[in-house]
């Protein structure tokens, strides 16, 4: 009975390690100022891997900065573009040329479109 108690103990602390490491690893890739992209790359590896394994995923904005085809960083104007096209934001990885559709928020799209009035006039 003792050996079950540890075992749990232990799965227990086996989540903890992984959900503080993963928070780790995403304030790595939320940072902007990448010079080195094979740092991304692998930051953005043991993200996924670490989410298939112990079944903890990174925030919805930082996992959309991961391409999940083949596993790379998606820095904006290195190694993804980003358009806005008919509500959405196509964000195309440059490695794979996977294209990753996020829909606009009515409330993002209104302010897009009042900067670009005010921009206009």
């Amino acid at each position: 009975m003792s050996n079950s108690k540890a075992k749990n103990k232990y799965s227990k602390n086996k989540k903890k390690n992984a959900s503080k490491a993963m928070l780790f690893l995403s304030n790595i890739l939320n940072e902007r100022n990448f010079t080195q992209t094979t740092l991304a790359d692998s930051v953005a590896k043991s993200i996924i891997r670490l989410g298939k394994r112990h079944g903890i995923r990174a925030k919805k904005n930082k996992y959309n900065k991961i391409c999940r085809t083949c596993q790379s960083s998606m820095i904006p104007g290195k190694s993804s573009r980003i358009r806005i096209s008919n509500g959405f934001i196509l964000n195309t990885c440059m490695t794979c040329q996977r294209i990753y559709r996020f829909r606009l928020d009515n409330q993002d799209s209104e302010k897009y479109n009042d900067k670009t009035s005010t921009i206009c006039n």
